[in-house]
């Protein structure tokens, strides 16, 4: 589902933890956005089972790998 809604997005957006002002801040360009995903997100649920659960960053052609993101 994410890569199918990423396709047609011209920037996605994930919140992890973020208060509300921070996130309408960058939303509404009164913040430059910034950071780096801490972990791959995989490009389908068969690529999670065919991945090792025992080591990170196992999938093959991840969607976003670990330490995607935008950084100043």
């Amino acid at each position: 589902m994410l890569p199918e809604i990423a396709d047609h997005a011209a920037a996605p957006l994930a919140d992890f933890g973020a208060s509300d002002t921070a996130l309408l801040d960058v939303a509404f360009g009164c913040a430059t956005p910034q950071g780096r995903l801490p972990f791959e997100l995989p490009r389908s649920m068969a690529a999670v089972a065919a991945s090792r659960e025992d080591v990170p960053n196992d999938t093959e052609d991840p969607f976003f790998p670990a330490g995607h993101g935008l950084t100043l």
